[in-house]
């Protein structure tokens, strides 16, 4: 008696190729002449804009400019990349990509890291650019390269982590107005409800433990201590535990928000 096999069907390239894929379209689209904007030229309108408003202010009262806002104006044009990147979401799943991609061999996965990836490098360049200029400011890595090594590191941290959850945003509001509106308003209060323009003791003494509380403050603090002076773990520790807590907590809700537009 004849035993037939049947040989299984070939497997699939599997979820690097898929995200390999999804990546280089993201790229592409992130990274043209256009996009380039958002990830370049609005940081330094706003580096241009708050030296010009600031830098003599600072320098009266002893306070370097370069060294003591440019960690801000990181955070405010990282704030701007994961914005950017949960209205290109958003714009994906009104384009129906996402119908698309159900009738496709991809990993369920592969969407959200490929475009986590191209988040993190936005990141990684805005955080670059930002730091070459502010060079011309006064702004240094005094803690040597292990230290401008971490600061690159939870720069794009934090970005990845805002960006979990702008995204799932993206996927559940239908509205864009009420999106753009769900994205920007947060943006500015978070910013000034914290350390990146005053220390958190000069603010009244009922708002200081929120100041001190902020995520934004963590990030914040932790790149001044990175650029500026002797980091320790008490600096940066608590900016990747809110890195690492804002990530798995939107991680989730976007995998759950992206399960439902894909059904």
């Amino acid at each position: 008696m004849t035993t037939v096999s049947h040989a299984a069907p070939p497997a699939g390239p599997g979820l690097a190729h898929d995200v390999q894929v999804l990546a280089e379209r993201d790229f592409r689209r992130s990274f043209s002449r256009g996009a380039l904007v958002g990830t370049v030229v609005q940081p330094l309108m706003f580096f241009g804009i708050f030296y010009a408003t600031f830098s003599r202010m600072l320098d009266a009262k002893g306070i370097d400019y370069g060294r003591f806002v440019t960690p801000t104006l990181v955070v405010q044009a990282l704030m701007f990349v994961a914005i950017a990147s949960a209205m290109s979401l958003a714009a994906d799943r009104g384009s129906g990509l996402f119908n698309r991609l159900r009738t496709m061999p991809i990993g369920s996965s592969a969407l959200g890291t490929a475009r986590l990836l191209v988040v993190a490098a936005e990141a990684l360049t805005s955080t670059i650019v930002i730091s070459l200029v502010a060079h011309l400011a006064g702004f240094r890595f005094d803690a040597g390269p292990a230290a401008a090594v971490g600061f690159l590191l939870v720069a794009m941290a934090f970005t990845v982590a805002l960006a979990a959850a702008t995204a799932t945003l993206g996927l559940t509001l239908r509205s864009q107005e009420a999106l753009a509106a769900a994205l920007y308003l947060p943006y500015l209060p978070l910013l000034v409800v914290s350390t990146g323009f005053v220390p958190a003791s000069l603010f009244p003494g009922w708002l200081q433990p929120i100041v001190r509380a902020s995520p934004v403050s963590a990030v914040v603090d932790a790149l001044r201590a990175l650029s500026t002076g002797t980091p320790s773990a008490g600096d940066v520790v608590p900016a990747v535990l809110w890195c690492l807590g804002l990530t798995l907590l939107f991680g989730w809700t976007t995998a759950r928000a992206f399960r439902k537009v894909t059904q």
